[in-house]
């Protein structure tokens, strides 16, 4: 085995175990939060971040919940009073909105995992972290451009998941056109 194959093995090895840690860490931090399941938190993240009055198909895509899955996710959060259901702009849909309380929750669920996220960082130097940012929007433009494919081929055996489903839009500079899922989704 090359120096450099050595390398990327574990290179690759460290990600895995370093993403599965920081995975765990993050959604025992917000699913103890919500307390309703393991997509309740991504739920109301993507609520809050971009989709507050979309409707049960449109969180469904976004969480690859089967439809009713995500009606029964929706059953769950209207009775902890923290989404309502209300009639859709054309009269035939439903959409969901959060409520204050929801807001709240979703606010905190955010904050949980932006603190989460942060202590796996608190060892690195700015420059360090200025150097892995640029390394990981490269390395999720890449995943996204993957996806996109794999979706255009028809070769992903299941619907996937939003990669921005529990994301910090305003970290992630998208509205400046800085976010490298959404800038590589654009020029795809």
């Amino acid at each position: 085995m090359s120096p450099k194959q050595s390398s990327l093995q574990h290179a690759a090895n460290a990600l895995g175990a370093l993403s599965l840690v920081v995975a765990d860490r993050m959604n025992a931090a917000i699913e103890a939060i919500a307390a309703l399941g393991p997509s309740a938190p991504a739920a109301l993240a993507a609520l809050h971040e971009f989709l507050d009055g979309g409707s049960v198909t449109q969180l469904s895509s976004v969480l690859a919940l089967t439809h009713s899955g995500t009606v029964r996710l929706v059953d769950r959060l209207e009775a902890e009073g923290l989404v309502e259901r209300v009639a859709a702009q054309d009269g035939r849909a439903v959409s969901v909105v959060l409520t204050r309380t929801g807001h709240r929750m979703a606010v905190r669920i955010l904050q949980a995992r932006e603190t989460s996220l942060t202590s796996a960082l608190s060892a690195l130097s700015s420059d360090e972290i200025d150097n892995l940012a640029a390394t990981l929007d490269t390395m999720l433009t890449t995943v996204t451009l993957a996806r996109a494919e794999g979706r255009a081929a028809g070769t992903n055996d299941r619907p996937q998941p939003w990669l921005c489903r529990l994301c910090d839009f305003a970290a992630c500079g998208r509205s400046e056109g800085n976010c490298p899922v959404d800038n590589a989704v654009l020029r795809h």
